[in-house]
């Protein structure tokens, strides 16, 4: 009888029927929209703090910043409101899917709610550490004042994260309720973004979001930054270790600033030209995946290693100065049965030769049909083929992207940043000569411009697709006094 009686509760609680979707249409006029609802208080309360920062001279608002959270808002706001019929129709759809629905009871709020929360933190998290989510959340924390407006900085694209609500969905509980959770959650992150409110009782403090606990998540110091994702209940974050509260007065915004402040798109989407950027500059199909699906932090780290190891790299060429300056002398012998004559050409920038090989690789400047210096391929590369009487020939696509080719990236003032795509290591920079203003390369080390004239590549082993270099040269000349300095890179060493 115990058995059966429980059976038969819980047919009583699972047992809903399908929702067809002729229903669908008495549904949406049933679920309340919160956020229309709650409007007018949202406007009060900001305008009230608004007010209430003039006249205590608090400087809790900037023109801009203002400007960017109202127009961002706005549109969230609309995108929400053409989303609200296809998001009710995936609920249905998915709820009906389920054996285990659950009847609509406004008592199915609560654990509803509560799994909502947690799914919700676990979404904020993995926001934080992963650049694609992240995308869709960075607008949220580019402003550099706290105040209720930021709460309005909602991204129009943020409806990718409903992934991570979808286990709320599967519990079975009816669609109503669902989408009634997901607004309460909404509405009550509002308040926690002001600094109008201090601290409250610490047990508040403890377990549920308040403005304080919220600062912190939007603070951008080492000790502030990815801690406090909770959305309403802060137990998730002592659970999982994430937990901070506030000390000392957050700094606000993103640890790189942005300039436009104020334009709603660069707010919504310049992550997203970011990685697009990142990933046409990536190297292999590793790093197009690292560039979009890292997590920020990494990426940013990543990104200034590469001036480290630069930093790094100029270190070790000026230590090893006096043994390049004995390599000069000696090398220019040891060499002498490895050179090929050296090419004279109009705009030549450098050539490079190798051993083993009877060719030379030229790299010029390329000016388009008006005279001037192609923005777009500043360089171009092609081979002198000694070994076919001397003739000009164009790189093929893989020699450019894989082995010979240069990557030249415009830095303004006329002047290109330039890697060897078999050696990116090294920054190379176009510029004008103070002489006579002609764009020449250079390499630059402490303070001082070499122009490089030539580059020698030492093959030990030589395979069709993976040559063993041994180590490259770099033959220059110092712009102050005009001495011939040869730099040397020994691969094998360093790989």
């Amino acid at each position: 009888m115990v058995a059966q009686f429980n059976w038969s509760v819980l047919g009583s609680v699972f047992g809903a029927e399908k929702l067809s979707i002729d229903e669908l249409y008495h549904l949406q006029n049933n679920v309340p929209n919160l956020m229309v609802y709650a409007l007018p208080l949202v406007v009060v309360f900001t305008v009230l703090e608004f007010v209430l920062s003039k006249i205590f001279k608090h400087e809790d608002f900037q023109a801009q910043e203002l400007k960017g959270s109202l127009f961002v808002g706005l549109g969230n706001l609309i995108v929400n409101l053409l989303l609200k019929s296809a998001l009710l129709m995936g609920a249905v759809w998915l709820y009906n899917l389920l054996p285990w629905r659950i009847h609509f009871s406004w008592l199915s709020l609560i654990p509803c709610f509560i799994i909502y929360d947690f799914c919700s933190y676990w979404s904020h998290r993995i926001s934080h550490f992963n650049r694609f989510f992240w995308a869709s959340h960075v607008v949220h924390h580019s402003a550099e004042h706290y105040n209720l407006t930021v709460a309005f900085r909602q991204s129009w694209v943020q409806h990718v994260k409903i992934v991570f609500f979808i286990p709320v969905a599967l519990c079975g509980f009816h669609p109503i309720i669902f989408l009634l959770a997901s607004q309460l959650s909404t509405l009550y992150q509002f308040w926690v973004h002001t600094e109008t409110i201090g601290k409250l009782h610490p047990f508040i403090e403890k377990y549920l979001g308040t403005p304080s606990n919220h600062r912190v998540h939007h603070g951008s110091q080492e000790k502030y930054i990815d801690k406090n994702f909770g959305a309403t209940f802060m137990m998730w974050d002592h659970w999982f270790g994430t937990f901070q509260y506030e000390e000392e007065k957050p700094r606000y915004g993103l640890t790189t600033p942005l300039a436009e402040k104020g334009n709603p798109f660069v707010l919504n989407f310049h992550e997203y030209r970011d990685i697009v950027k990142d990933i046409r500059q990536s190297n292999s199909l590793r790093e197009i995946l690292f560039f979009l699906f890292a997590s920020p932090a990494k990426i940013y780290r990543y990104k200034s290693s590469e001036i480290r190891k630069v930093k790094t790299q100029k270190l070790n060429y000026l230590y090893a100065t006096i043994v390049v300056l004995t390599l000069l002398i000696i090398g220019q012998c040891a060499f002498a049965q490895d050179r090929l004559p050296e090419p004279k050409l109009k705009n030549l920038l450098f050539f490079l030769q190798r051993t083993p090989d009877a060719n030379t690789v030229v790299y010029q400047l390329n000016y388009n049909q008006y005279g001037t210096l192609d923005t777009k391929v500043p360089i171009k590369a092609s081979w002198i083929r000694y070994e076919e009487n001397g003739i000009y020939k164009d790189l093929t696509n893989i020699e450019k992207k894989l082995a010979y080719g240069v990557q030249c990236k415009y830095i303004g003032n006329d002047a290109y940043e330039v890697r060897l795509v078999s050696y990116k290591k090294l920054p190379m920079y176009l510029l004008k000569s103070k002489e006579d203003q002609q764009h020449k390369l250079y390499i630059k080390e402490e303070g001082k411009d070499l122009l490089l004239k030539r580059v020698f590549v030492k093959v030990e082993k030589n395979t069709f697709m993976f040559p063993r270099v041994q180590y490259i040269d770099l033959f220059t000349v110092d712009s102050d006094n005009g001495h011939e300095i040869l730099k040397r890179i020994n691969i094998a060493q360093a790989n």
